[in-house]
């Protein structure tokens, strides 16, 4: 789960403000550090000096090591809370290379383009009539052609432990913070039947219920 929704009843994709501080803490005791060695995984495939958009990066850990790993260009970074993003700029020490914006997909400004986007555990929150109709095609439209679509995310579960451990991720995540989806979408699907994207490697973690992966834009 990314940190795009916020708790005491806010609008759906307010952020996660209620839980900013403890976030990270919170998912290192249930995951350990799958979830960093996920989203860290390929790094060193990144082009150098690209400019790099991260959606729901949430508190800055990802960008501090995208900033020393990768030595982008530019990066914009997005998330839906104001709390995150603070909490990113003081990560960074607020990094000159970086545009930071509160808010969602729709952030994204028509002149925006980049060669390289990540998305952080970030697709799980939404439906996938939404991730279909509205955020991907947003996505689509930023990236250049042979760009690279960095993604890491839940998938369907494999034993049952995971199953019960994820029902309850949902209904924590929609009873603090309000995220749109009450269960998790197939993203994986979804970005795989894009004609305009080619999937390359991935790689499992926790016990293959984190995916890892990235695809490669083809054309227009």
């Amino acid at each position: 789960m990314g940190s795009y929704a916020m708790a005491t009843s806010p609008p759906v994709d307010a952020g996660f403000d209620g839980i900013a501080p403890f976030y990270d803490a919170l998912s290192r005791l249930v995951f350990g550090n799958s979830l960093r060695k996920a989203q860290a995984h390929w790094l060193g495939s990144v082009p150098k000096k690209a400019n790099i958009l991260v959606l729901g990066g949430g508190s800055g850990w990802l960008l501090s090591r995208i900033l020393a790993v990768c030595d982008p260009k530019t990066v914009l970074y997005i998330d839906a809370s104001p709390v995150m993003i603070s909490l990113a700029k003081k990560e960074v020490n607020n990094d000159s290379r970086v545009d930071f914006r509160v808010g969602t997909e729709t952030a994204i400004r028509p002149g925006d383009r980049v060669q390289v986007l990540f998305t952080p555990f970030v697709l799980d929150l939404f439906t996938e009539e939404r991730l279909q109709t509205q955020i991907l095609p947003r996505l689509l439209t930023c990236l250049d052609k042979d760009g690279y679509w960095f993604c890491c995310d839940f998938v369907k579960p494999v034993f049952w432990w995971q199953r019960l451990l994820l029902w309850g991720q949902y209904r924590f995540f929609r009873t603090l913070s309000r995220i749109e989806a009450n269960r998790l979408p197939n993203w994986l699907m979804l970005l795989n039947s894009q004609p305009s994207l080619h999937s390359g490697k991935s790689q499992p973690y926790f016990g293959r219920m984190i995916l890892s992966g990235y695809w490669q834009k083809t054309a227009w």
